[in-house]
């Protein structure tokens, strides 16, 4: 029984043995896979690292980049405005310009039938001579006409004189009838008031009589005496009766005749 045991416990320490050894060799082997690994993880941050340092100084150049490259992208947004600006600039030109085409089309159209009624003979070509041609002869004309004025004007004096004489002799012939037919006066007594010394003949304002006219009172060939006018009507005019010129105690009567006392002389 002690010598199975033995046997056994002699096999227990050899298979203790080859396992031992055989998990000897894993665990070296694990062992040396790990350090292995950890020199690789090592050597990874390693590189990490170095590339990080590296991406540390390159930051700032990267930021200085996308400054600049910010600065070209606003520039080139400021052309693009500009551009746009002077599109629509030259939009509005085109537009402006077609307007004025198709203003100055409308007056070349108008010159064009203008020109249709130009004068016989008038060219464009030749249109400034013509014209100053057709200025001299305005300028010829004015001068004629200046003169003629200046004829019809003198005439126009020499008719003015004339007529003024024409007036002047046709109002001493009006002032000189007016006078024949005045002292040519024969109107006669109509009315006598003798209580008031005064009487009515059939002569007023139209015969020429005024409050200063005397007349002279007759009957037939004989003067009966004189009346003074006192008031001159249109028709007819009332006289008072002179007293102490009434003729040897003559008694002036209607019907007697009346005429001036003084003529008027011419």
């Amino acid at each position: 029984m002690t010598k199975v045991l033995f046997i056994l416990s002699a096999v227990v320490i050899l298979v203790a043995s080859f396992f031992a050894y055989q998990n000897g060799r894993e665990f070296a082997e694990v062992r040396t896979k790990i350090a292995g690994i950890n020199a690789s993880i090592k050597n990874e941050k390693l590189a990490q690292d170095k590339l990080l340092k590296a991406g540390t100084g390159e930051v700032p150049k990267l930021a200085a980049e996308i400054v600049r490259v910010q600065g070209d992208l606003d520039v080139e947004n400021e052309k693009l405005k500009a551009q746009k600006n002077k599109l629509a600039n030259t939009q509005d030109e085109i537009t402006r310009t077609q307007a004025e085409l198709a203003v100055k089309e409308t007056k070349k159209k108008e010159l064009e039938e203008l020109l249709k009624g130009l004068p016989q003979g008038m060219k464009p070509e030749t249109m400034a001579e013509d014209i100053q041609k057709l200025k001299k002869e305005k300028l010829e004309f004015e001068s004629l006409a200046e003169i003629k004025k200046k004829e019809v004007a003198a005439e126009e004096d020499k008719v003015a004189g004339i007529q003024k004489r024409v007036d002047e002799v046709m109002h001493k012939i009006e002032d000189r009838r007016k006078n024949f037919e005045r002292n040519s006066l024969s109107s006669r007594i109509i009315a006598v008031n003798y209580d008031w010394g005064f009487v009515i003949i059939d002569a007023g304002k139209s015969s020429g009589l005024t409050e200063q006219t005397k007349l002279i009172v007759t009957r037939g060939a004989l003067t009966v005496g004189k009346i003074s006018i006192m008031s001159v009507d249109g028709k007819n005019s009332m006289a008072s009766i002179v007293t102490d010129a009434v003729v040897n105690g003559q008694v002036i009567m209607p019907g007697d005749r009346v005429i001036l006392e003084n003529l008027v002389q011419n």
